[in-house]
């Protein structure tokens, strides 16, 4: 199975599960997406899982360039 064929297996299998407890449990929509959202957040922020993000900027050297404008423009 490619990626995409994985990817829309899983998303079924999601849709299928969601729909199953909104359901049997009589969920809202708020919090079904609530929970996908908490979900969400605990694979974005674990650092053991192999999704990671990396700022392109370094916040240090921009502060320290506008500092430096800063300085050279004043009177």
């Amino acid at each position: 199975m490619n990626i995409n064929d994985q990817t829309d297996a899983f998303l079924f299998e999601l849709q299928g599960v969601v729909n199953k407890f909104r359901l049997e449990f009589d969920l809202n929509h708020a919090t079904i997406i609530g929970t996908l959202e908490l979900v969400k957040m605990d694979y974005l922020i674990d650092p053991l899982d192999d999704v990671g993000f990396e700022s392109d900027i370094d916040l240090d050297d921009e502060i320290n360039d506008d500092e430096e404008d800063r300085d050279s423009t004043s009177f």
